[in-house]
C-alpha cells in the first residue's frame, strides 16, 4: 500500500504539513517496506491551487491513502469517491505518522505534538524556523517575479497598446470576461498576478479587469485540469473551473464597487 504525505523535508524525518499546497516535498510511501519516493512541493508556484496540484501528484504516484493536517472537504469527498483514503489531523514526523497509520489503521489518527498553549508566546526556535521558512518561500519566487517582468516587457514591446486595450474596451462587463479568461489560462505565483494587473492597469485597462484577472488567477487552473481531473473526477474539476470563472467575474464588480474605484 502507497501513502500520500506532505513534508518540510525531503525525508522520513520530516515534520507534517498542515496542507498538501503548502509542502515544500510531497513524500510517497510504500509501507510494505518503508521505500518511498520523494516529489517537489507545488506550493511555491501555483498559490491555493497548490493543493489541487499536490493531491493530483501524489494520486498520480499510485497513493492510496493521504495523511494530512488538513484537507478541503470538497476534495476529501472527492477522493473517496475515487476509492482514495484521506486521513486528516495529522501532526508529527512523517515517519511516526507512517507507523501510527499502520498499527491503528484509523481514520482519525492524531499524533503527539508539542503545541502552542493558547496565550503563551512562540517559542524562540519556532521563531527562527517561521522566519526561515518566510525567507525560503521569498527567494524561491523572486526569481519567477523577476521572469514575468522581463517576460512582460518583451510582450509589451510585440503587443501594441491599442491591441490589448481593443479587448479591454472600457466595458465593465467585457473587461471583466476578458481578464477572467487571461488569468484563468496564465498560472504561477500569485504575486505575479500583481505584476501583470499593474502593468494593464497603467496602460488604461479598467480596473474591474484588472481584479477578475487576479481572481482567475488564483481560482481557476485551465492548465492543471487533465491532472485535476485525473485526481478528483472530471466532474468536480470542470465545475469548480467554471464556478471560479463565474465568481472572479461576479467579484470584481463587488471588489471594486467596495473599492469606490469606477468598475
Amino acid at each position: 500500500m502507497k501513502i500520500g504525505i506532505p513534508s518540510s523535508e525531503p525525508s522520513l524525518e520530516g515534520m507534517v504539513e498542515s496542507k498538501l499546497g503548502v509542502a515544500d516535498y510531497l513524500i510517497v510511501i510504500e509501507t510494505d517496506d518503508m521505500s518511498f519516493e520523494i516529489l517537489k512541493g507545488s506550493s511555491q508556484s501555483s498559490g491555493p491551487g497548490a493543493g489541487v496540484q499536490a493531491v493530483s501528484l501524489v494520486v498520480g504516484m499510485g497513493a492510496q491513502v493521504i495523511l494530512v493536517g488538513y484537507i478541503s472537504p470538497y476534495i476529501s469527498n472527492a477522493l473517496e469517491k475515487q476509492g482514495i483514503e484521506v486521513v486528516t489531523q495529522v501532526s508529527g514526523s512523517v515517519f511516526k505518522a507512517v507507523t501510527n497509520y499502520i498499527d491503528s489503521r484509523s481514520l482519525a489518527v492524531k499524533v503527539e505534538n508539542k503545541e502552542l498553549r493558547p496565550g503563551k508566546s512562540m517559542p524562540q526556535n519556532q521563531w527562527a524556523v517561521a522566519i526561515g521558512m518566510g525567507l525560503r518561500q521569498f527567494y524561491s519566487f523572486l526569481p519567477m517575479l523577476i521572469g514575468v517582468v522581463l517576460l512582460l516587457g518583451l510582450f509589451q514591446g510585440f503587443v501594441p497598446q491599442q491591441t490589448l486595450l481593443s479587448l479591454f474596451s472600457g466595458s465593465a462587463l467585457q473587461d471583466s470576461f476578458w481578464g477572467a479568461c487571461i488569468g484563468s489560462i496564465l498560472a504561477g505565483n500569485p504575486v505575479n498576478s500583481y505584476v501583470i494587473g499593474k502593468s494593464l492597469f497603467s496602460i488604461g485597462v479598467g480596473l474591474s479587469g484588472v481584479t477578475a484577472l487576479m481572481l482567475a488567477w488564483v481560482n481557476v487552473g485551465l492548465i492543471q485540469l487533465p491532472a485535476e481531473s485525473k485526481a478528483l473526477g472530471i466532474r468536480f474539476a470542470l465545475i469548480r473551473n467554471i464556478a471560479g470563472f463565474a465568481v472572479a467575474v461576479m467579484m470584481s464588480f463587488v471588489v471594486v464597487w467596495f473599492a469606490g474605484g469606477s468598475v
